[in-house]
């Protein structure tokens, strides 16, 4: 491999190291960025000693160890030959042109991990200096703090290799950094830009007063600003650079004019979206012309926790055990899933449980969404690129079958526990039970949450294939559409059932009237029709560990199977539902037909690419239904277990009722020593009992970060997010819970907070859907997608806003509700 190589030259990472590898593809994506060269990282492997293993134990001796090794590497001089070429490279430079020397580490600049100020940049180097300085920037990969960082984010010492950056030395009137995302607000549309006279050096090293703007990148206003009283800056001189005393005219006044602040913000915002994630851009103007240095991730954006995705996971209150065992669960399958994917984001944590509501941090969705399995320029790019993408995406084979190889093992471990009898357990037998339910759970729930992502990038990615050869995006959603909703789920086969259920109610007029008298009635004597008894008994055993809410605190269709017959009931009664089976395979010829239009559209040489891409997103959606499927077989147990251990509890007075003991967290079931419950834990469960039951009669705060939560109550009109197209009119009917279903009228509009797969049926009754959360993909937007219902989501304080037999219009395809 070639020694050194141009900007012009992409390799990869590893060779141009990260400072220099995005220098160089920020050429490649066109910003005006100053003319250099990588001394790619081989060179440095090839010519350097290996590290000794580094005794971090002995602090004299790791001293020892770093200097001595910075020595070795500084004391071996460059080859003649090597500086001879780079020498004659340079002189294709402009004459008497000064250098920036930039340390380049195989680890730096990465998403996990910045670097900054770890390894050594000179500045304004002449051709004279080039030698000794490439040396030292080789030698600070082995500087005690740099060996210390590494060790601490984990990287192995003799895997460290260095590059160095040659690049041609701005001497800027003005430089400084700009981060594309707010790094103290975490507003994601809010561009902070630091600037000083001179070049960056004293805005980058953080011990200089500098001026500051915020600019908001929606409107492209500038938010906010801070012009401080400047003293000193930083220029260039013969020998290097020097720090002097700003000129006292310069000292109050702004470095930066208005148009570029705008510029300057225009182009992070563009450089963020040409890597597709958050960037730190060092910057420089020189005669009025934007240069850009460097650009790296930003490594740390603070969350903003709002209830518009987790309203669709976590819709109602939890229970504080349910909660401190799913976090867990879940931020374990998060990180494994973002590892497998080999995705990085910079903002944690990832949920945050507040008045006993669960909040979303809404930065990592959007975060996430910046994150692309396969970049669709045109056509002729995504040709060339197959082999990378089939190499990079591997993982997405793979992940179907080991996921249903693994799948044995959990159910067969959850059998096991669901066999035991819990009437001889002890304390430590109770604690013990708890804690193999959960890493049977959490075992088998690590790589889930890459499931549902990987669907939700398959169909985008198959949305901006279908567009890209149409040509036409709204035929491409028409496309997408008629080709997902072919695709079989768990959830449907289960609808399939209830409509046969419901056939054989409408048949049978006394079983009719007494489910109509209502259903947990009818449960004592459904025995009295025997056929359909035992086909609902046989429905209820395949599919009892069903949820209703996600918390464990409240009983599954096991428990509440009057639950089941009001679905049944709603699908009896309504006029519009179909027999799933017939609309299955209507469907599946209709999207047998679309598959092969498109394929016939599709260029010879990427028609295997797009069947492969039609079959994948289908088996995540088939995959995505089936993990929440069995993921809810932990339901079952939980609340099994918590009720028998809060049943020793209740049989010794110590709880008002056996299931209190969801008010207890994972730490403190662990911590028990007996079976008496101490005034310390009896207090926190009769506190948390009240503010749960508060919560569940009180509408959540949507965004944590918003002071107020205003109701639009003097407006008629509501925006939201377009879930499925079409315009309707109607009574408004709300569905709170289960407990509404029953009295739902034919023909109404659902208002809900959210929906999920159990509450499909109701859809068969209505005419449109609003809901309070969730968009596009959520599950309420497309179930009416599928069954041609208009549907609104987002409307914030839905359930609020609007009143049963209230008369509204709705549009799905512009995401507005009129008050009629």
């Amino acid at each position: 491999m070639q020694n050194f190589t141009d900007f012009s030259t992409l390799i990869n990472i590893n060779e141009d190291g990260g400072k220099g590898h995005h220098l160089k593809e920020l050429v490649s994506m066109g910003f005006n960025v100053p003319k250099g060269l990588v001394i790619g990282s081989s060179f440095y492997s090839h010519h350097y000693p290996e590290p000794p293993v580094f005794d971090f134990d002995n602090e004299e001796k790791l001293e020892l160890q770093c200097h001595e090794m910075v020595g070795k590497v500084e004391s071996m001089s460059l080859p003649e030959d090597f500086m001879e070429d780079l020498k004659q490279t340079l002189k294709n430079f402009e004459e008497n042109t000064r250098f920036a020397v930039r340390s380049s580490s195989t680890y730096e600049d990465l998403s996990s991990a910045a670097f900054a100020g770890q390894h050594e940049t000179y500045l304004n180097v002449s051709m004279n200096n080039l030698n000794s300085k490439i040396q030292e920037c080789f030698a600070s990969l082995w500087q005690k703090h740099a060996v210390l960082y590494r060790r601490h984010q984990g990287f192995d010492q003799k895997n460290a290799s260095m590059a160095v950056v040659i690049q041609r030395m701005i001497s800027a009137e003005t430089a400084g950094v700009a981060f594309s995302v707010d790094p103290v607000s975490g507003n994601l549309s809010h561009v902070l830009i630091e600037a000083n006279f001179g070049i960056g050096e004293s805005v980058v090293g953080g011990e200089t007063v500098t001026d500051s703007w915020i600019v908001d990148s929606s409107t492209w206003n500038i938010f906010d600003r801070r012009i401080s009283e400047k003293v000193q800056y930083v220029v260039t001189n013969n020998e290097g650079i020097e720090t002097k005393e700003l000129p006292e005219e310069y000292k109050n006044k702004p470095c930066l004019s208005d148009e570029q602040i705008i510029e300057i913000a225009k182009t992070v915002k563009q450089i963020e979206k040409g890597f597709n994630s958050p960037q730190d851009v060092e910057w420089a103007y020189d005669n009025n012309n934007l240069y850009i240095l460097q650009s790296r991730p930003q490594t740390t954006i603070p969350p903003h926790f709002t209830r518009d995705e987790s309203a669709e996971r976590y819709p109602d209150p939890l229970t504080p055990l349910t909660w401190s065992y799913a976090e867990e669960a879940f931020n374990n399958s998060l990180e494994y899933s973002l590892n497998m994917m080999n995705i990085t984001l910079p903002t944690r944590p990832w949920f945050a449980m507040k008045s006993s509501y669960i909040y979303g941090n809404q930065n990592a969705v959007k975060l996430l969404s910046m994150n692309k399995l396969i970049d669709i320029k045109n056509l002729d790019s995504l040709t060339n690129n197959l082999s990378n993408i089939q190499r990079k995406l591997k993982w997405v084979f793979e992940l179907p079958n080991t996921w249903m190889r693994d799948l044995d093992k959990y159910l067969l471990s959850i059998g096991k526990l669901k066999s035991k009898s819990f009437d001889s357990f002890s304390l430590e037998d109770f604690q013990q039970y708890f804690k193999d339910l959960f890493d049977i759970a959490n075992d088998y729930f690590k790589p889930n949450i890459a499931i549902s992502m990987t669907q939700a990038f398959l169909t985008k990615a198959l949305f901006e294939c279908i567009a890209t050869i149409t040509g036409n995006i709204q035929e491409a959603q028409v496309v997408l559409k008629q080709i997902a909703s072919s695709a079989n789920t768990k959830t449907g086969q289960i609808n399939r059932e209830l409509y046969e259920m419901a056939l054989m109610v409408r048949e049978n007029q006394a079983l009719f009237e007494l489910l109509s008298k209502g259903s947990k009635e009818a449960i004592i004597s459904l025995h009295e029709f025997e056929e359909f008894s035992k086909t609902f008994n046989t429905f209820i055993e395949n599919y009892g560990h069903r949820e209703i809410t996600f918390d464990y605190y409240i009983p599954t269709w096991t428990e509440a199977p009057w639950v089941v017959l009001d679905l049944i009931l709603l699908t009896a009664t309504s006029n519009q539902a179909e027999d799933p089976l017939q609309k299955e395979q209507l469907t599946k010829m209709q999207s047998s037909k679309v598959i092969q239009e498109l394929l016939f559209k599709t260029p010879k040489e990427l028609q295997y690419f797009i069947s492969e891409l039609i079959r994948l997103t289908n088996a995540y959606t088939y995959l995505d239904d089936l993990e929440h499927f069995q993921t809810t077989r932990v339901n079952v147990l939980a609340r099994k277990v918590a009720g028998a251990f809060g049943e020793r509890f209740f049989d010794n007075n110590q709880l008002e009722d056996k299931y209190d003991i969801f008010f207890l967290t994972k730490e403190e079931i662990e911590a028990i020593t007996c079976f008496e419950m101490s005034v310390d834990l009896k207090s926190k469960i009769a506190q948390r009992k009240i503010d749960f039951f508060e919560a569940c009669d009180r509408e959540p705060k949507l965004d944590l970060n918003e002071t107020d939560e205003k109701v639009e109550e003097n407006s008629d009109n509501f925006k939201g997010i377009p879930g499925s197209p079409g315009e309707c009119e109607g009574e408004i009917y709300l569905v709170r819970g289960p407990e509404d279903f029953s009295g739902m009228p034919n023909n109404t509009i659902i208002v809900a907070r959210t929906t999920n797969p159990a509450w499909t049926p109701l859809f068969y009754k209505a005419k449109g859907l609003i809901t309070e959360s969730g968009g596009p993909l959520s599950h309420g937007a497309v179930t009416a997608r599928e069954l041609g219902l208009p549907a609104v989501m987002c409307i914030r304080n839905a359930l609020k806003l609007f009143e049963n037999g209230m008369h509204v219009r709705i549009d799905g395809q512009k995401g507005m509700v009129m008050i009629l």
